[in-house]
Parts: C-alpha cells; sequence; structure tokens
C-alpha cells in the first residue's frame, strides 16, 4: 500500500482538459451512456427565475456548469400502438438518469471535481429543488410549448431530462435563437379553424386542460394550462392519489369494504407506480401524441 493511502490521502488526479475538450469529452459520453441530446447550461442562468435556494450553486457550492441530458423514453412503437394505456407502462427506461449517472461519476473519478445528479423530485411539498424544464432551455436543448408548456426538443420533439451540478469548468452553451413551438403546420391549424392540434385535444372550453392564441408573426401570443385539471388526468396512479386514497381507506368503518379497497387495482397500481416509478410519470399523453415536433423521428417503418 503506498504511503498516500496508508496516510488516508486520495490520490491526486491528472489536471482536467481544456474546458473546450472537456465539453465534447462530456457531451460524447453522455450520448454513448443513452442520452439523445446533451447540452451545458450556466448555473448562474437561474438567477433571475428561481428563488434562492433553487440555483444550481445553492445545491452544489461553487458548481460552474450544469450538463444536461435528455432521451426519449418511450418507443416509436409505444407511441404508434392504438392502445393508450401502452404507453404508460411502457417504454420508460429513463436513459437520461443512466446517462447523467455515468458523466457525474466521471467527472469525480476522472477529473477531481464534484459533480452530482440535479434533484429534480420534490423534497418537501410539491415543489423540486431544481427544474429541468428550465435546465433544458438553459442548455439549448428546447423550448417551452402551449402543450401544458412541455420543453420541446426541434428534433425529437419531448424529451425526458436529467441534469447533472459539476465544479468541473465547462463552456456553456447558448440557448435556441428559435422557438420551437408552434410549429408551422400547427401556425397553418390555428389560421384555419382557432386551435393548435394541442389544443384540439384538450380544449380548456370543453374541460380539457389547454387553450392559447398565436400572433401575426407566428409565435406564440398567450397560453393557457390548467395544471389541477391535468393532473387529475394524467397523474392518476402516482403518489399524490395514493395518499388520497390512503385517507379514504383509513376512515372507512366497514371492515369488508375497507379490504376491497386496499385490495384494488387502482392501489396495486398506485404501488406498483411508486415502487417502480413507471406509472407515476403520466397516464395522459394526447397533446403530444398530436404534436408534429419530433413526429418524423417517430415515423419508422
Amino acid at each position: 500500500m503506498s504511503e498516500e493511502h496508508q496516510s488516508g490521502v486520495a490520490e491526486a488526479h491528472p489536471p482536467p482538459p481544456a474546458p473546450e475538450t472537456a465539453t465534447e469529452i462530456i457531451k460524447a459520453l453522455a450520448l454513448k451512456a443513452g442520452g439523445d441530446v446533451c447540452g451545458i447550461a450556466d448555473p448562474h442562468a437561474w438567477d433571475d427565475y428561481a428563488p434562492e435556494g433553487y440555483r444550481p450553486y445553492d445545491t452544489l457550492p461553487g458548481c460552474k456548469a450544469v450538463v444536461v441530458v435528455g432521451s426519449r423514453g418511450p418507443t416509436a412503437g409505444a407511441w404508434r400502438s392504438p392502445d393508450s394505456r401502452i404507453i404508460e407502462v411502457n417504454g420508460y427506461d429513463f436513459a437520461n438518469d443512466r446517462a447523467i449517472h455515468v458523466v457525474a461519476n466521471h467527472i469525480e473519478t476522472q477529473y477531481g471535481f464534484y459533480a452530482m445528479q440535479a434533484p429534480s423530485l420534490p423534497i418537501g411539498g410539491h415543489q423540486p429543488p431544481t427544474s429541468m424544464m428550465l435546465a433544458a432551455v438553459f442548455a439549448g436543448l428546447g423550448t417551452r410549448s402551449l402543450a401544458a408548456n412541455i420543453i420541446l426538443n426541434p428534433k425529437y420533439g419531448l424529451l425526458y431530462y436529467s441534469a447533472a451540478f459539476t465544479t468541473l469548468p465547462l463552456v456553456h452553451d447558448p440557448l435556441l435563437e428559435q422557438n420551437v413551438c408552434p410549429h408551422k403546420m400547427c401556425v397553418a391549424t390555428y389560421r384555419s379553424i382557432g386551435r393548435t392540434p394541442c389544443m384540439a385535444a384538450c380544449p380548456a372550453d370543453e374541460g380539457g386542460c389547454l387553450d392559447g392564441s398565436i400572433g401575426e408573426d407566428g409565435e406564440i401570443a398567450s397560453a393557457y394550462y390548467n395544471r389541477e385539471r391535468c393532473a387529475t388526468r394524467a397523474m392518476n396512479f402516482g403518489i399524490n392519489s395514493f395518499q388520497n386514497a390512503l385517507n379514504e381507506m383509513i376512515a372507512e368503518d366497514d371492515d369488508d369494504t375497507r379490504a376491497m379497497m386496499v385490495n384494488s387495482d387502482f392501489v396495486g397500481r398506485s404501488i406498483g407506480s411508486m415502487g417502480y416509478f413507471k406509472d407515476s410519470v403520466a397516464q395522459c399523453f394526447e397533446c403530444m401524441r398530436v404534436c408534429p415536433v419530433g413526429r418524423a423521428e417517430r415515423k419508422l417503418k
């Protein structure tokens, strides 16, 4: 055993490559590990959009870059299935999480700089410590859409994002210069019927979640999204719905009725969604099914 190990001092890492080279290596590694896209965001881009405590350097002091990886999630076959239930349980391998773990580990073991996966699930209440929507935008990977504010990538459309904070200096990517939404087809549809495809799939004035308008310049003029209404349809088997069901089961006095509730398909799926984190993602994708952005990538033989 070396004297360095005997003394408890970690071995010194070789000096990292220049930021430009390190950026190329990190991006290539993220794509090789399963990501479809990768960008680098400036941690101070959050300053004007997120309150104190929700910025990258609040979670990792000294953070100099945010590596953002996006992956497609469901396969093209899952999108094409005529059974709408399939997409909620099939294809969620979260390649973006795997890729970001590889990136963070590489930065620490090879370069000797701190790195960690950005926390994107709520640790209290319903507000995540880090917005993956902001991360994707700031990394130049997409822009907000009329469809529930979902971030759309210009090539793939809907992607699932993970991010890593690091103290390793990297080159930050610029924001996209052109908004991905609305697609030119959506502009034409809006001019014709007063709705884009996503609005027509879930119109707010007919009990749905979406509304908005497109200006003469072909850009989004206004957008409306009823998040609470959407959650009751798209998140039926997640943690929140199980908590509500648990209250009802505890309050039920009849033993047989309570047993029936406990053993119901709903409770089984809810527990499965929390254990495997599949069904808890969403059960409604209708706004994305009709979105033309990224459709070419899902058109196979």
